[in-house]
């Protein structure tokens, strides 16, 4: 009979390969648009970008939990479980980022062309390569502070059952860890609710445009709906997703940080539940490629 951690071990391994296959099929595919293609589409970028950072979310996040679940001896040394620990919190980072960075753009996108959105519409476009820059700049920073300052616990991050990547971070006694994870939580917050809001501008422009054009529906039988109206859905389902599965965990970390105690039950829901957003992910951003033909201006 299998036992727990065996079944959370199956779970996880379920989740990585379907997921990492998943974006890595769209990552190629995107590529290849991108170079085969006349004019660069912003929201094929974004999509690359996404895609790669929730295939690496994948890689280092699922494998080392695997590994360490079915009692895999660790053969890697404490430096590059650092590496592979940061790598966890980076491409976290990034994938949080390229999502709220679509879901705006979406917003911008689809938004009538007055006042300001008329001129944010021109600039957006231009501003989406040095937009992921940033991003990228800024978690390669940010995620390396704190490493930098302790090494964290000596039993936290090696053990002779597999390496435990991902845990020397969280030290509930530790001012500088908790500090982090403060930072943390306030950045995540920050682009949650610009997701939130974007999302929120988008419903009401989906609402106005189908409030606006009901009568014309109502003398004429065909009901399709526009490329650009089912990718904004699309993106509406995919923020609701990356919500969905990524509010346990900042909870969960804080709770342990506030009794001063790890729970494995805990990190183990947190961590499955970050992991189903970009495994489930690609199928939402396959149907955005579908919807939006290439010879759409977006």
């Amino acid at each position: 009979m299998l036992t727990l951690d065996e079944i959370l071990g199956i779970a996880y391994l379920q989740l990585t390969g379907i997921g990492f296959l998943g974006n890595l099929t769209l990552l190629i595919l995107n590529s290849f648009n991108f170079l085969t293609a006349h004019t660069v589409r912003p929201k094929n970028v974004i999509i690359i970008q996404l895609a790669f950072s929730n295939a690496m979310v994948l890689l280092f996040g699922g494998i080392p939990t695997i590994t360490r679940l079915w009692k895999v001896k660790c053969v890697l040394d404490r430096t590059k479980i650092k590496i592979i620990t940061y790598m966890q919190l980076l491409t976290r980072g990034l994938s949080l980022n390229s999502t709220c960075l679509l879901s705006v753009f979406q917003a911008i996108t689809i938004s009538p062309n007055k006042s300001m959105w008329a001129q944010l519409k021109i600039k957006a476009p231009k501003t989406i390569i040095r937009c992921i820059v940033l991003c990228w700049m800024f978690h390669l920073i940010i995620h390396m502070l704190p490493f930098l300052q302790h090494d964290g616990p000596k039993n936290s991050t090696v053990s002779k059952d597999g390496c435990r990547t991902g845990y020397g971070i969280l030290d509930v006694y530790n001012n500088n860890h908790i500090k982090f994870q403060i930072v943390t939580f306030v950045h995540d917050t920050f682009f949650a609710g610009l997701m939130t809001a974007s999302s929120v501008h988008m419903v009401l422009i989906l609402y106005r445009h189908r409030r606006n054009v009901n009568h014309i529906h109502n003398k004429n039988n065909s009901t399709k709906i526009s490329p650009e109206k089912r990718a904004t859905q699309a993106i509406l389902l995919l923020v609701a997703t990356f919500v969905l599965f990524n509010t346990f965990s900042p909870i969960c970390i804080f709770c342990m940080l506030y009794f001063k105690s790890i729970k494995m039950w805990m990190i183990h829901t947190s961590a499955l539940l970050v992991l189903c957003y970009p495994t489930v992910s690609p199928i939402i951003l396959v149907s955005i490629n579908k919807q939006v033909p290439n010879s759409c201006a977006c």
